[in-house]
């Protein structure tokens, strides 16, 4: 089968080593502290953080443009003229990626390059490539690897559990009266990925240190049955011991392939501190 290539949005927080070994090309999404724009992954996470912290200003995020999109595919096609390129996009009830990536592409009009929207965010699409990876290289050609993408991506289930609502209410995303709501009782919102866009659900009452083990059992609980694999992704202000501990607990239940990253400054800016997450496969429908 002729090569494929994988690429995506930097949103995806693909894990740096997964990318080099699976040949992944990141094209980057910005964040904005202020005046400046930075692509993501160039500054540090704390940055943003510390932005906020002095400011109170929420940084805020923008999409890779058009003309982004456009130099990016060029130079892909220029280094690899004769291979099939599958972009697997930020969810496009979440951001404009996946609008600027098709305005690209319509103009590029090159057949091989196939446009996916992930319907999902940060590791939910690092996850996803990852397992896209395995499929293609059983698959007889690109419009079955796109066919078993596409079917990967119905039963992914992710979801977040933000440390507090600080940063979504400063972003508009919660109300003045939930964050207040929430904080004096001390509860944490389960945010869940709902056919591609962010949906509150369940509220958990306690310190994360507490609710994360709740958190992925229920999570686990949904799954039925597969066990094939589960990232867990965090950012920073999240407690590395008791990530440990909660992979730990995932190689218990049974999972084959237990993963973890951080998140980068996109998903940062929107999460904020903290803030943990979860990714994996359902059984086949």
């Amino acid at each position: 089968m002729e090569k494929i290539i994988l690429t995506t949005e930097s949103g995806s927080d693909v894990p740096q080593a997964m990318a080099d070994e699976l040949g992944i090309r990141i094209a980057p999404m910005h964040v904005i502290l202020g005046d400046e724009s930075y692509p993501d992954r160039t500054i540090p996470v704390a940055d943003v953080f510390a932005f906020f912290k002095r400011t109170k200003k929420m940084p805020t995020t923008s999409a890779v443009n058009p003309e982004e999109y456009t130099a990016f595919f060029l130079k892909l096609r220029e280094e690899n003229p004769e291979a099939e390129i599958i972009h697997i996009a930020y969810s496009s009830k979440a951001s404009c990626t996946y609008q600027n990536a098709k305005i690209a592409l319509d103009e590029l009009r090159d057949a091989r390059i196939r446009l996916i929207d992930s319907e999902t965010v940060s590791s939910g699409i690092a996850l996803l490539l990852w397992k896209s990876a395995q499929v293609i290289e059983g698959a007889q050609s690109a419009d079955q690897a796109e066919e078993l993408i596409r079917g990967l991506i119905r039963r992914e289930r992710v979801s977040f559990l933000p440390d507090t609502l600080e940063y979504l209410r400063a972003g508009g995303r919660v109300s003045n009266a939930a964050y207040l709501g929430t904080s004096l009782l001390r509860l944490k919102v389960l945010i869940n990925m709902v056919d591609g866009r962010l949906v509150a659900s369940k509220k958990y009452r306690g310190d994360m240190e507490k609710v994360s083990f709740q958190y992925l059992e229920d999570f686990v609980k949904n799954l039925g049955g597969n066990r094939d694999a589960i990232i867990l992704f965090y950012a920073e202000g999240f407690s590395l011991p008791l990530l440990e501990r909660l992979k730990d607990r995932c190689r218990q239940m049974g999972f084959e392939q237990v993963l973890s990253t951080d998140i980068g400054c996109v998903i940062s800016c929107h999460g904020g501190p903290g803030v943990m997450g979860l990714a994996a496969f359902a059984d086949e429908a």
